[in-house]
């Protein structure tokens, strides 16, 4: 800003000299953190960042016309010219990894909405943790946040870093509402102009990487280390006034100020001076030891204000949660995604799956050689197309060449590579349902195996969500403890009002106007406090404590219900995708062995019934019947009782659903099956109805 600019500013923008002092910093330290990012890793990261957008899709590998010389200088000598993907028949396709890979890792880590566990730090909070939980729920239902941690999850594994932020949206905007409607004449229908709410309540906001920055002494996964941050968006002049014209300095705001074309769409010289006219570029920055929040617009504060976000002991919090999807070093906090872990294998793959193709098409589309008296070309190049020749004077001249296609070695080679990408990237063939030959039960424990590689970018994805959860915690009680106040002036509403709140003082403000009524009575300001209310699974128990319960009803925030600390620890598990295809095997598998047990008497089976239901992770409760639940063997036979255990396999798995075979002092064995069992009636027949569907 120049000298004159500042004193226009100084003159037009009402600020105290501490804002002035804050904006000063702001305007100083968002070049610093842009710039750190480069300077400190020497724009690796961003060069990374960069490829990793063109390679992401399938995409030609642009080696048209390149040639690459042979030369020796030392000896004096320079090589004929080797083309190298420079003929228009040549394939010079990059198979992309990374588009599959990133989407298959998508589908199996997020598919639901985290799961948090709250621990209270002291008894005293032990009322609020369920209510506090269960908001947290609510909060990723009601913004349909799941969306975002998909985008989320898909630059931190395109990328190797994301961030996204959590902060309070209400949307709002006009609207105008039919009162009266005249059919013969629409013209005379009376409309009414008023403010519909669409959205009020805690968001969350995936992030581009390109256009955040963090601070350059953070660490990976640190949130402490975190001392502030500022990310970049883009706004029409238009939306842009309608989210910040509400405050005061955004009068000072200029149409084309703070435009750029950093990072944006330049396709052609129209395009770029369209955007440079029409675009606004607003800076956010948010300080957490100088409990600052700045929105920025070319070199006017448009707000200039501390932190938002506060729990309810005014601790201050940033909006950021970040992670990165495996680790580069301990010093950095940007990652290495998968494109970054599988780039140079791909481009192995790419080049031996293009010679194969290459040697395919030769082998179809042949090649001869002939006799003549002119150069083939006018550089002396040989140029190997297929099914290209010349005219000769005689058939006699043409000699065909037979070039063999790819052997098995060609084919064995692009799986050998194709291998390195899939182990490099962690996403593996058990992961996406690819394993054939085995049973349910080896299935999913090759699943499992084949997840443990992702367990690194799992837990970084948790660790983010833990620190989202203590921000939204924060807003539900920043928030949701806020009431809506309303003017009582009937005596008899008043009167109402304090027996259906106990006269709890916290819950009106009353004092006198000095003014009385007729009968000379004190006239009074009476303002009733109405908190939210939300449906939620609570009630109390006989302790006053909250209570998860199956039943849906509204539940009325009261004054310091919302005051919680603790500990929240996000279950890695509840975001995964479940394998419902795994997960039907599975029970089918358990309930073929378990079928041929409910023929026989339960008190001698009911052992081995309850072992095969553990072995597949089920309660017996859920699934064996009552009768089963309650036999217990006569003490006369236990001796004689050797419980039906699944045969084992030496890797431990369950071998067929079938059963060790029992001592010939049992009921009959189980360990032969009818070739065409009957489906039985009753109970049994049930169960195999629910599980054929019917």
């Amino acid at each position: 800003m120049s000298d004159k600019d500042a004193k226009k500013f100084n003159e037009v923008v009402d600020l105290t000299k501490q804002q002035r002092l804050d904006f000063s910093f702001v305007k100083e330290r968002i070049p610093q953190l842009i710039e750190a990012r480069k300077s400190a890793y020497g724009e690796t990261i961003e060069k990374i960042w960069e490829d990793a957008d063109k390679d992401y899709v399938p995409h030609r590998l642009k080696s048209r016309g390149k040639k690459i010389v042979a030369t020796d200088e030392d000896r004096g000598w320079r090589g004929q010219m080797v083309n190298l993907g420079s003929s228009d028949w040549q394939s010079d396709v990059s198979k992309s990894n990374v588009f599959v890979k990133i989407q298959t890792a998508l589908s199996i880590l997020i598919d639901q909405n985290p799961t948090g566990v709250f621990t209270p730090a002291s008894k005293k909070y032990q009322a609020t943790n369920e209510l506090i939980r269960q908001l947290y729920q609510r909060s990723w239902e009601v913004a349909k946040s799941n969306q975002q941690l998909k985008l989320f999850v898909f630059n931190l594994a395109k990328y190797g870093w994301a961030c996204a932020r959590t902060y309070p949206l209400r949307i709002s905007r006009k609207v105008k509402n039919i009162v009266s409607y005249d059919a013969e004449n629409p013209e005379n229908s009376v409309w009414e102009e008023k403010e519909v709410v669409e959205y009020n309540d805690i968001f969350r906001e995936n992030l581009n990487p390109w256009n955040v920055w963090i601070d350059d002494m953070a660490k990976p996964n640190n949130r402490f280390s975190i001392r502030d941050w500022t990310y970049r968006k883009v706004y029409s002049y238009d939306a842009a006034k309608e989210e910040f014209g509400k405050y005061k300095n955004w009068q000072y705001v200029e149409k084309n100020a703070g435009t750029t074309t950093q990072r944006l769409d330049q396709s052609s010289e129209k395009d770029k001076k369209y955007r440079e006219q029409n675009l606004l570029e607003v800076f956010f920055y948010e300080n957490r030891l100088r409990d600052l929040f700045c929105v920025k617009i070319g070199d006017i504060p448009v707000i200039l204000e501390p932190l938002p976000i506060s729990d309810y002991k005014g601790v201050k919090k940033l909006s950021l949660w970040q992670s990165y999807w495996n680790l580069r070093d301990d010093e950095c906090p940007f990652g290495i995604g998968i494109y970054e872990a599988i780039k140079y294998d791909q481009g192995i793959l790419d080049r031996f799956r293009n010679m194969t193709i290459d040697q395919l098409t030769l082998s179809i589309y042949k090649m001869w050689f002939y006799q003549g008296t002119q150069n083939l070309t006018d550089t002396g190049e040989i140029k190997l197309s297929p099914g290209v020749g010349k005219q000769v004077l005689s058939p006699k001249d043409i000699n065909w060449v037979d070039v063999p296609g790819p052997g098995v070695e060609a084919f064995q080679g692009i799986q050998l590579f194709q291998s390195d990408v899939d182990e490099a990237s962690g996403i593996t063939d058990p992961l996406i349902g690819e394993v054939t030959g085995k049973t349910a039960f080896e299935l999913a424990q090759a699943k499992e195996s084949a997840l443990k590689r992702l367990k690194s970018p799992l837990d970084n994805i948790t660790d983010a969500l833990n620190t989202e959860a203590y921000i939204t915690v924060a807003l539900c009680q920043l928030i949701y403890s806020v009431p809506e106040i309303y003017k009582i002036s009937n005596p008899r509403l008043i009167d109402e009002y304090l027996r259906e709140t106990k006269s709890d003082p916290s819950l009106f403000d009353r004092a006198p106007t000095g003014e009385f009524d007729e009968l000379g009575n004190p006239i009074e300001d009476f303002n009733a406090k109405v908190f939210p209310e939300f449906p939620l699974n609570l009630e109390s128990d006989e302790k006053g404590n909250l209570i998860e319960t199956k039943e849906t009803k509204f539940f009325r925030i009261t004054p310091g219900g919302l005051n919680w600390e603790g500990v929240i620890s996000v279950k890695s598990q509840s975001v995964l995708s479940p394998s419902k295809q795994v997960d039907k095997a599975l029970e089918l598998e358990m309930w073929n062995m378990l079928i041929p047990l409910f023929v026989q008497p339960p008190e001698l089976y009911v052992k081995s019934a309850k072992s095969i239901c553990k072995l597949y992770d089920k309660d017996p409760n859920d699934v064996l019947p009552d009768m089963w639940l309650q036999s217990t063997v006569p003490p006369e036979q236990q001796s004689l009782i050797v419980p039906q255990q699944p045969q084992i396999s030496p890797d431990g798995q369950p071998m067929g659903g079938q059963m060790a075979q029992t001592p010939p002092t049992q009921a009959p064995t189980l360990t032969s099956r009818p070739q065409q069992p009957q489906r039985p009636t009753g109970l049994v027949g049930k169960i195999m109805s629910r599980i054929a569907g019917r």
